[in-house]
């Protein structure tokens, strides 16, 4: 069946994912200890504001070389899928390229608004150099295709080792946030070398012939439509995983540091949900796609039913379990000061459940072929986040983001499950 074939390969996700988890826990625990609550929400800042940048403008290009790629690959058409993925990188670098320099010139003028200082705006700088390194788009395509989720797993605990090993380091010679900075964005470089080289060694992709603007035309004549679902897809997924990195700017710039500090042990217990959520959302999307195009409808509605059955059952039972042991997991690993966190997941955890519970919508809508319907919802969804902090944040202080991060998951439900049945119904 293929959600045998989704679950093995979420699996295999999963694994690199929840090892990278518990190195990223230990890395937490040193630098909140080494900065303190401040300075820990001065990191997430830097580190939130560049990846923010990252995911709006340098393209996600995976979805919409597997949805075009997929057929070249099943039918062994070498010379047009070195074409296609050639483009794709093409489209990877340019747009890394454009998302530095905005990164490093919009943070300038953005310094005044949430009130940074000359050495955080120097370390936004800095790390922005992280985007040029982040063209994951075209491996990441090279490798779902072929169901090589291995190569996910080994750069996520490359990645994950490094920093861990660079942040005990800073810890051992209490070193300042700037170190920190360099050990992030060092540990990133190296991932990414890694997973790049790997997808062009794998496919023996030598994308520099095909760098020219002959072949741009021909993969774009070639393919019609394949750049408005690039920039409609690119867009959708940006924004919603916008969603979960503006909130830390939100809860910076009218709640202050410490807030943002003490939000970032949200963050860092929510990866659990998402060590579940994401994989399988990887893992589903070509699956999915493969059963529309061969016609497959019966096989397609199977899927997304027994995903949505499974998804709630391990969430729920995920989310219960914290409600019982939560507050005590927080104040031994942490500390009694940072229980009040606890209250806080209790809202954002369960609207997380609502998205992994029905993670197949979304991507069972792009692969019928309807890229602006994600958009959309994803973009209600991001109104109704930011409207809810506003109208909520100066009532319920800290707790304003897992109330509003509940609301938004709830829109973004109905909405998807709307859309899904109408589709559906139209073109069966």
């Amino acid at each position: 069946m293929k959600i045998k074939k989704v679950f093995k390969n979420a699996g295999i996700l999963a694994s690199g994912d929840f090892f990278a988890a518990i190195l990223g826990f230990i890395s937490f625990g040193i630098i909140g200890r080494t900065l303190g609550t401040s300075n820990l929400g001065v990191f997430s800042v830097i580190i939130t504001y560049v990846t923010l940048i990252d995911k709006f403008v340098n393209f996600q290009s995976w979805q919409a070389l597997i949805k075009y790629g997929s057929k070249l690959s099943f039918v062994n058409d070498k010379h047009n899928y070195n074409k296609l993925f050639s483009f794709g990188l093409f489209i990877d670098i340019a747009s890394a390229i454009l998302a530095f320099l905005i990164s490093i010139i919009l943070c300038t003028y953005l310094s005044s608004f949430f009130k940074w200082d000359n050495n955080t705006l120097n370390l936004i700088k800095i790390y922005s150099i992280v985007i040029l390194f982040n063209i994951e788009g075209t491996p990441t395509a090279i490798f779902r295709i072929d169901n090589k989720y291995l190569f996910f797993t080994k750069r996520a605990m490359i990645t994950s080792i490094i920093k861990m090993l660079l942040f005990v380091i800073c810890c051992s010679y209490s070193l300042k946030i700037d170190y920190f900075i360099y050990s992030t964005l060092l540990a990133q470089a190296l991932g990414s070398i890694y997973f790049v080289s790997k997808a062009l060694n794998y496919t023996n992709l030598n994308p520099l012939p095909f760098f020219k603007k002959s072949n741009i035309k021909y993969v774009l004549k070639r393919n019609p439509r394949i750049l408005n679902f690039l920039i409609i897809s690119n867009i959708q997924t940006s924004l919603k995983l916008s969603t979960t990195l503006v909130d830390t700017l939100l809860v910076n710039k009218f709640l202050g540091n410490s807030a943002t500090g003490l939000f970032q042990v949200v963050k860092q217990f929510t990866k659990v949900f998402s060590l579940i959520s994401s994989p399988l959302y990887k893992s589903i999307y070509p699956e999915l796609t493969s059963l529309w195009e061969s016609n497959n409808t019966k096989e397609f509605k199977v899927l997304i039913i027994n995903g949505v059955k499974y998804g709630t059952l391990i969430s729920f039972a995920t989310y219960f379990l914290f409600a019982i042991f939560g507050k005590y997991i927080i104040g031994i690993y942490i500390g009694p000061e940072f229980v009040e966190s606890y209250f806080i997941m209790l809202y954002y955890f369960l609207g997380v459940v609502i998205l992994v519970s029905t993670f197949p919508f979304s991507p069972a809508i792009l692969a019928m072929g309807f890229p602006k319907i994600p958009l959309k919802i994803t973009f209600i969804s991001s109104l109704s986040f930011i409207t809810s902090f506003f109208l909520l944040y100066e009532k319920f202080n800290h707790l304003t983001i897992g109330i509003s991060y509940l609301i938004t998951s709830i829109v973004w439900l109905i909405f998807n499950f709307y859309f899904f049945k109408t589709k559906l119904k139209q073109l069966i």
